[in-house]
């Protein structure tokens, strides 16, 4: 048609150009191409119909090829400010970063009054870490274009990240009053979860923000291929770009792997790179569908997730880093879903429901949501019981934290950081003598700032303690070695809170007005630990006082943490996703009902009881007030380990322990020693390994060559065999000719034993009453369980006879084996609930012969990695 309305090739060109940008306007990208490429054709020499293709062929997703028309464009109007910093878009949208600030800086150098071009460079440093830069470039930004309210929230949000509180306050309500009063829109919604900002002012941000996200009514698709009868399994789609290792991919993985696949067909929309970690490919196998949705336009995005038949569109993303909200703009499912990944309203009347829960949207906030809120039992957040905790050592030494001071910490990001807070936590290091903070924050600049502020007020900034990164399960492990998580407000902690309660970490917190405020104080309700949920930052500070200057408070809430890991609803994936499921299903209900979609809170179906929790012990271990080897009081914490994963454990003990060191002999134990109760808890069951006759034919070998040298040396008589768990030591020294007679603290064995035709004994060595009796006795695998070796070993000596035979066997501390464990993080006798005591062969000999032994004999051991053997002689 355009042909035949004019032979004039500029005037064919302008029109193919614009038809070309109308339907550029409308999203319609794959068919302004073609139409573009007329218009070049027509006036290949004119640079803007370049330019204009590249916007065609960028917003098709055709990334390379949009680059080149750019190219082609700028050689033949290299001065073209606005094009280089649409080069700089397409770069970065490509993760190309060097390039992006590149073509920035050159779109900039050729009119410094385009502000865009300042703003996309300050954005991109700062994305990069790069914030002076990144600062220098938002003033310039904002100097250009004074009246742009979104490079002013940036800047604010660039200074909350660096810690800089100087004016900020100030500054951020002018620009909320502007933001209310103005009708200016366009600021990113997610600037505002950090500020003082109320649930009305983010509706009202997110809202005006989403209507830039909206596709023209007529592109949106009408009619959906859902099934209306039931006929086939609900459908639902998660859209993301956090397919890799990232905080909602790890919260969100055992949720799918628990879906009900005779209910539920799950489909994986995919816009993220893929970064190959074992959790992407773990998320990838949840789903029933994988599409990868990265190279396509939104359009064609939306238009696959049609034709897929999706009942339920759940965006994970929101108005998080590198969301695709245009996607849903194109209605591609008849409900969509805002969950998870952003923790507030979305303001688009294309979203029809938020999951959330009671405490963080209670149902008289409905007002300031556009989606209809759904109220999730418990609570809203996902976990996944398989995140792994590392079992490396770790000591506070290691992360410049003192051992006896109360470590604070907040592993925050730093945005979330605000004076208000600060001066609390300030006021709690003056209060609590030698307490520190510890600070997760890697930007030097931002530690600068942040020990600025300690010392205005009156805080030796060396009292702060920075953190930096770390793989996932050495970060989960490391706050073990600090005493309580502080929150942060107005934003709380969100998968930061739940990494440190599954660590066993106590958080206190401050509820707070908006969504990501109350998000906390939903993870602590769901553990039952209302005592840990402030109600104003007063309160906070008083509650945060009293923990830190009293243990007796806070030992409990470890405990109860402990018990929570097991047995409540936050870290019980399957009853979460049945409830989650529960909603999607009530929200198809409501459609096939043809309802609108309206507010509703999930019941849970089950009527039985919940489980009892186990009681509760008091204090579970008696404290070493010294070396128990040579009576030193310098006794300083050096690691702490897991041991709830132990096959022993019980949810009444604490989940770790800590392990000393004496500075002035080297030995290493335990904080102390179990109390009778807490024993009684830990023998309450017997690992596989150590019951009566367990592999005994297996056993046997390695029995009889510890018996074969022995006998080298007392070949006869009365063989005591402590300890005797499955009995081969004993077993096989009676079968040698020795009268054998075994110990064990578990009952269960002893009466086994006495049954089979045993003597054997229910007592502790140091509890037997002869002298000079017995010619052998052996300690396999015994002396590191002794609350006290000394006295174990002077029992030892009191009932041997002269000359008499000791066989120990212990792990020994110095061996390459041991060292190839700590270095690997997985070394297995850290964690060993029963130990209470580590021996190097140095220090062990030494105390057999300060005992009154000769040591006759070393061996390798055959008890498991790293083991010694001892054979010593009474003198």
């Amino acid at each position: 048609m355009i042909e035949a309305r004019t032979a004039d090739p500029a005037e064919r060109a302008r029109l193919y150009d614009e038809l070309a940008s109308f339907l550029r306007a409308q999203k319609r990208f794959k068919e302004a191409i073609p139409i573009q490429r007329r218009a070049l054709a027509c006036m290949p020499h004119e640079a803007e119909y370049h330019f204009n293709l590249a916007a065609a062929l960028g917003g098709a997703c055709e990334d390379q090829a949009a680059l080149a028309s750019y190219q082609a464009g700028l050689a033949i109007a290299p001065e073209h400010a606005v094009a280089y910093k649409n080069v700089g878009s397409l770069l970065r949208k490509m993760g190309k970063y060097s390039g992006a600030i590149t073509a920035y800086e050159h779109a900039a150098k050729l009119d410094p009054r385009l502000a865009d071009a300042h703003y996309n460079l300050a954005t991109t440093c700062k994305l990069l870490s790069r914030f002076e830069e990144a600062r220098a470039a938002f003033r310039r930004a904002i100097e250009t274009a004074p009246d742009a309210l979104t490079h002013r929230f940036e800047m604010n949000d660039l200074k909350r990240t660096i810690c800089d509180w100087d004016g900020i306050d100030e500054e951020e309500s002018h620009c909320l009053d502007l933001l209310r009063t103005t009708g200016r829109g366009g600021v990113p919604p997610f600037l505002l979860i950090s500020m003082p900002s109320t649930r009305a002012d983010q509706l009202i941000g997110a809202r005006r923000f989403a209507a830039y996200k909206e596709p023209s009514e007529e592109l949106r698709f009408k009619s959906h291929r859902t099934s209306p009868d039931g006929s086939r399994r609900i459908r639902i789609g998660y859209l993301s770009s956090d397919y890799i290792t990232h905080a909602t991919a790890m919260l969100l993985a055992e949720v799918l792997e628990h879906a009900d696949r005779e209910r539920f067909e799950l489909f994986g929309y995919c816009y993220s790179q893929d970064d190959n970690s074992a959790l992407r490919r773990r998320i990838i196998d949840a789903f029933d569908h994988f599409v990868v949705v990265k190279d396509m336009s939104d359009l064609e995005a939306a238009a696959r997730i049609h034709d897929d038949g999706i009942d339920i569109l759940v965006d994970l993303k929101g108005y998080t880093r590198d969301a695709r909200t245009e996607i849903l703009g194109f209605r591609p499912a008849p409900i969509q879903v805002n969950y998870l990944g952003y923790p507030g309203t979305m303001g688009a009347d294309f979203v029809d429901y938020i999951i959330a829960d009671a405490v963080i949207a209670p149902i008289e906030h409905q007002d300031d949501y556009s989606e209809r809120i759904v109220q999730l039992p418990n609570c809203y957040q996902p976990n996944d019981r398989q995140r792994k905790i590392s079992d490396e050592p770790m000591s506070r030494a290691d992360f410049g934290l003192p051992d006896n001071a109360f470590v604070f910490c907040s592993f925050n990001n730093t945005y979330k950081l605000n004076a208000p807070v600060f001066d609390v936590w300030m006021r709690l290091l003056a209060s609590v003598p030698r307490s520190v903070l510890w600070i997760l924050a890697t930007d030097e600049g931002c530690r600068a700032n942040l020990r600025r502020e300690a010392a205005a007020r009156g805080i030796d900034p060396g009292r702060i303690v920075f953190a930096g990164k770390l793989p996932v399960d050495r970060h989960l492990a490391r706050h073990r070695l600090a005493d309580l998580f502080l929150d942060t407000l107005p934003c709380n902690a969100h998968t930061t809170a739940s990494d440190a309660l599954w660590a066993g970490l106590p958080v206190l917190t401050c509820l707070g007005e908006t969504f990501s405020g109350r998000v906390a104080a939903s993870l602590l309700t769901a553990m039952d630990l209302p005592e840990l949920i402030a109600g104003s930052l007063d309160e906070y500070e008083r509650t945060a006082l009293a923990l830190a200057t009293d243990p007796n408070r806070l030992e409990p809430i470890r405990r109860k943490i402990a018990v929570g890991c097991e047995t409540s609803p936050l870290f019980d994936t399957t009853r979460y996703t049945r409830n989650l499921e529960r909603a999607y299903e009530t929200m198809v209900d409501i459609m096939r009902n043809a309802e609108a979609p309206r507010p509703f809170a999930v019941v849970e179906s089950t009527t039985a009881p919940a489980a009892e929790a186990p009681a509760l012990l008091g204090d579970v271990r008696v404290p070493y007030q010294q070396c128990p080897l040579c009576d030193s009081a310098d006794i300083p914490y050096r690691i702490e380990a897991r041991i709830s994963t132990h096959p022993l454990y019980k949810p009444q003990l604490p989940p770790t322990v800590k392990w000393r060191s004496c500075a002035d002999c080297g030995h290493v134990f335990t904080e102390g020693h179990f109390t009778p109760e807490a024993r009684d808890v830990v023998l309450s069951s017997t690992e596989p390994r150590d019951e009566v006759g367990n592999d005994a034919a297996g056993r046997r070998k390695g029995s009889a060559r510890i018996v074969e040298r022995v006998a080298r040396y007392v070949p006869d008589g009365e063989w005591l065999d402590i300890a005797s768990g499955n009995g081969s030591l004993l077993f096989t020294a009676a079968e040698w000719g020795y009268k054998a007679i075994g110990t064990d603290p578990r009952i269960d064995n002893v009466e086994t034993l006495l049954r089979i035709g045993y003597m054997a004994y229910w007592n502790a060595i140091e509890e037997i009453e002869s002298i000079d009796r017995f010619s052998v006795i052996s300690m396999a695998n015994v002396l590191q369980r002794e609350p006290f070796p000394k006295r174990a070993l002077a029992a030892a000596h009191r009932l041997l006879r002269k000359d008499g035979a000791l066989f120990i066997s212990v792990p020994n501390m110095d061996t390459i084996e041991w060292r190839l464990l700590d270095a690997s993080g997985a070394n297995p006798y850290w964690g060993e609930i029963e130990h209470c005591h580590n021996f190097t062969r140095e220090r062990l000999a030494g105390l057999l012969t300060r005992q009154g032994f000769r040591i006759a004999e070393y061996n390798i051991g055959e008890l498991g990695p790293s083991c010694m053997e001892l054979i010593a002689i009474k003198i």
